[in-house]
C-alpha cells in the first residue's frame, strides 16, 4: 500500500480531495449572491470574507478556488477552453459558498456546545485508506510528505477534518430524530414498483393552429392582450472594449517553472467495459446472473469487443466497449480503483457501481508527463497576465472618460467605440459578449453615466448610459408578427382541447377504440410503465397523468384532457399491478435507510441555506468583492 501511495500522487490528490469535497456534498452549493456593492469594512485586505468573527483569507480561498477548478478541468477537461467558460461556471462563486457554509456551520456548532477535540481528528484521520499501509498508519513523516504533494499543511489538513467531524455532530444532533413513517415507506415502495398500462389518443396543438388570420379577429384578440406586448424600460449604452490578447504578452521563464513544478505526473489507463444496468435501490438479482454469463463467454474466449457489441447496455457499445485513455476522478470510485488495479490485457471480475454491473478489461496504461502540459500552462499565464494588463488600461480609460468624452478617450487609446441597440433588462445586447449581470449594473446607473469596467468574454467592457426608453404598449403593425403567432397558438390550444373534450365525453360512455376510428384520432397502447418514469416517446413523463392513472383513476376508467408535451391527451387505464408483500417485507429495511438518510440530508441542506440566509440578514457576512474579482480574474 505505502509503495502504491508513493507512486500514485496525482490519483491520492483525488482520493484526498472527494474526502474533503464530501463536506460540500452533504450541504450543497448554496450560491450566496454577493452583490458588487457589498461593503468589505472590517475586512483585511488579506481576508476575501468574513463569516461572524472568523475571517476567510485569500489564501485560503485560492486553494479552495484551486481545487475546484482542477477537478473541474479534469472530469470536463477544461484545459484549452475559452477562461470565460471557467467564469460562466462561477467556480469562484462555488469555492467562496462551500468555505461560508462550513465556517456558518462551526459558528453554530460552536453557540450549541458542539467541538471536535484533537482524539477525534488523529482517529478519524488514522481510519483513512490514503493514509494507512497493511492496516496501520503509514507514520507522520509519510503523512506529511503527502499532504505536501497534494499542496496542503498538516495544520490546514486537520483543521478542514475538524470542521468535517463537527458538521457531522450538528448533523447527528439535528436530524436523528427524523425518521421514515410506515405510510410513506408504503407509499415509496408502491411507486418504485407498481406498474400500469394505458392505451390514449392525442389531439396536437400545433397541428390544430389556423393557417389563415381573421384581421378583425386579430384585432380583437390584440385589444385584450395588450398589456401583455408592453416593453419595459430600455436602455442604449455606447462602449469600448479593452481586449485581452494573451497573444500579445510574455510570461517569464521562471513563472512556468513554478506552475511546472506543481504539477505531478498523472497515470492513465485505456480500458474497454461492458455494462449491464440496475436500478440502485433495487433488486438486482437478474442483471447479476445476465453479467455472469457474458462474464463467462469471456473467460471462455470470446472477442470482448464482439461481445460489448452485442450486449453492452452502455453508449460505449458500438465502439466495442472502448472508453479510451482516463485519468483519477474521471470514473466512479468502483470503477476507477478496478481499472486502475488491473495490468493490460486484464479482465475484471464483476465490478459494481451505481450504473449497474461491469465488466473491464484494461487495453493500455500510460503516464502523462508534466512536460506535456507546458503548452496550458504557459497560456494560462499569459492569459493571466493579458486580464491584468486589459483590466489596468480599462480602468485607466474610465478614470479619464470622467474627465473628458469617451469617444476622444477610446481615440488616444487607438480604440473604438460603439453602440449597442435599445435593450431590456434581460435582453442579450448583439455585439456584446456579457452575462445578465451586465444588464443589472446598467440598469442602476442614470443617463451619462458610467460603468465600472466588467469582464466580458475576452476582455473588458468601459460603457456610457446614453439613453433611456420609459415602458410603453406599442401600436399593432409594430408588433403584428408576434401578435399574429400568438393569436394562432392562442386558438391551436383551444381548438385541440376542444377536439380531446369531444371524445372524451363520448369515450366515457362508449368503446375507446370505436369512438377514437370515428373521430379519425390514432389509438397508442403503451408498455407497463412505474410511477415517475416516462410513459413512452411521445407522453413522457407527466406528473398529472400520473397521478390520475396510479391514484385516482380504476381499471378500465377513462380520464382527461390533460396537456402532455404539447398535446391534449385522453387516456383510458388497462392494467395496474399489485405490491407483492413479500418482495416488500424483504426490502423495506435497504428502502427505510436509504429514504432516511434522504430525508436527513435534505433536512440539513435546508438547515445551511437558511443558516446562511439569516447571517446575511444581519450582516454577518462579509464579503471583499473587488479582491474576490481580482483573485478569480
Amino acid at each position: 500500500m505505502l509503495a502504491f501511495l508513493r507512486r500514485k500522487q496525482k490519483g491520492l490528490k483525488w482520493i484526498l480531495w472527494i474526502v474533503i469535497f464530501g463536506l460540500a456534498a452533504g450541504m450543497v452549493l448554496l450560491f450566496v449572491q454577493t452583490p458588487g456593492d457589498v461593503s468589505s469594512g472590517g475586512l483585511s485586505k488579506a481576508d476575501i470574507a468574513q463569516v461572524g468573527d472568523r475571517p476567510i483569507s485569500a489564501v485560503e480561498f485560492r486553494k479552495q478556488y484551486q481545487r475546484l477548478y482542477e477537478m473541474y478541468r479534469q472530469v470536463y477537461k477544461l484545459d484549452q477552453q475559452d477562461p470565460a467558460i471557467v467564469k460562466q461556471l462561477g467556480l469562484g462563486q462555488q469555492a467562496l459558498n462551500q468555505l461560508i457554509s462550513e465556517y456558518a456551520l462551526t459558528m453554530q456548532a460552536r453557540e450549541l456546545g458542539i467541538d471536535a477535540t484533537t482524539e477525534e481528528v488523529r482517529q478519524e484521520i488514522m481510519k483513512m485508506p490514503a493514509f494507512q499501509n497493511k492496516g496501520a498508519f503509514v507514520g507522520t513523516t509519510v503523512y506529511q510528505q503527502i499532504l505536501e504533494q497534494n499542496n496542503m499543511s498538516i495544520g490546514e489538513f486537520e483543521e478542514s477534518m475538524r470542521r468535517d467531524i463537527i458538521r457531522q455532530k450538528l448533523m447527528h444532533v439535528l436530524t436523528d430524530g427524523l425518521v421514515i413513517t410506515p405510510e410513506e415507506l408504503r407509499k415509496e415502495f408502491e411507486n418504485r414498483n407498481v406498474e400500469a398500462k394505458v392505451r390514449y389518443v392525442s389531439v396536437d396543438k400545433e397541428a390544430s393552429k389556423p393557417t389563415a388570420v381573421d384581421e378583425q379577429e386579430l384585432q380583437k384578440y390584440y385589444n385584450s392582450h395588450k398589456e401583455g406586448y408592453r416593453t419595459g424600460e430600455q436602455r442604449q449604452v455606447s462602449y469600448v472594449f479593452v481586449q485581452a490578447d494573451p497573444t500579445s504578452v510574455k510570461v517569464s521563464p521562471e513563472a512556468v517553472a513554478a506552475r511546472m513544478n506543481s504539477i505531478n505526473p498523472e497515470e492513465q489507463v485505456r480500458a474497454s467495459h461492458i455494462l449491464v444496468k440496475s436500478a440502485q435501490g433495487q433488486d438486482d438479482t437478474e442483471a447479476r446472473k445476465k453479467a455472469e454469463a457474458i462474464l463467462a463467454r469471456i473467460k471462455a474466449g470470446e472477442d470482448f469487443a464482439k461481445v460489448a457489441k452485442e450486449v453492452s447496455e452502455d453508449g460505449s457499445a458500438e465502439k466495442g466497449g472502448d472508453l479510451g485513455f482516463f485519468g483519477h476522478g474521471q470514473m466512479v470510485p468502483e470503477f476507477e480503483q478496478a481499472a486502475f488495479a488491473l495490468q493490460p490485457g486484464q479482465t475484471s471480475e464483476l465490478v459494481k457501481s451505481p450504473f449497474g454491473f461491469h465488466i473491464i478489461r484494461v487495453v493500455d496504461k500510460a503516464t502523462t508527463q508534466p512536460e506535456s502540459q507546458r503548452p496550458m500552462v504557459e497560456f494560462e499565464l499569459r492569459q493571466a497576465e493579458a486580464n491584468r494588463k486589459a483590466r489596468d488600461q480599462a480602468y485607466k480609460i474610465l478614470n479619464e472618460a470622467r474627465k473628458k468624452a469617451l469617444a476622444d478617450v477610446a481615440k488616444e487609446h487607438q480604440l473604438r467605440v460603439m453602440t449597442s441597440e435599445f435593450f431590456g433588462l434581460g435582453d442579450p445586447i448583439p455585439g456584446m459578449i456579457v452575462r445578465n449581470d451586465f444588464n443589472q449594473k446598467v440598469f442602476g446607473l442614470k443617463k451619462g453615466d458610467l460603468t465600472q469596467p466588467y469582464q466580458g468574454s475576452g476582455g473588458y467592457y468601459i460603457a456610457r448610459i446614453d439613453d433611456i426608453k420609459a415602458p410603453s404598449i406599442p401600436p399593432l403593425e409594430q408588433v403584428r408578427s408576434r401578435v399574429e403567432n400568438d393569436y394562432k397558438t392562442s386558438r391551436g390550444d383551444e381548438l385541440a382541447k376542444q377536439k380531446a373534450t369531444e371524445f372524451f365525453n363520448a369515450a366515457k360512455s362508449g368503446d375507446f377504440e370505436a369512438v377514437a376510428k370515428k373521430a379519425d384520432l390514432k389509438v397508442t397502447t403503451t408498455n407497463y410503465f412505474k410511477k415517475g418514469t416516462n410513459i413512452d416517446e411521445t407522453l413522457r413523463f407527466s406528473p398529472e397523468l400520473h397521478e390520475r392513472v396510479f391514484d385516482k383513476e380504476a381499471e378500465g376508467e377513462t380520464t382527461g384532457p390533460i396537456e402532455v408535451s404539447g398535446k391534449f391527451v385522453v387516456v383510458q387505464v388497462i392494467d395496474r399491478t399489485d405490491v407483492d408483500p413479500a418482495r416488500f417485507e424483504q426490502e423495506k429495511a435497504q428502502l427505510e435507510r436509504e429514504l432516511t438518510d434522504q430525508k436527513r440530508g435534505q433536512f440539513f441542506a435546508t438547515y445551511v441555506r437558511n443558516l446562511v440566509d439569516e447571517l446575511r440578514k444581519n450582516n454577518q457576512i462579509v464579503i471583499n468583492q473587488q479582491l474576490l474579482d481580482d483573485v478569480t480574474s
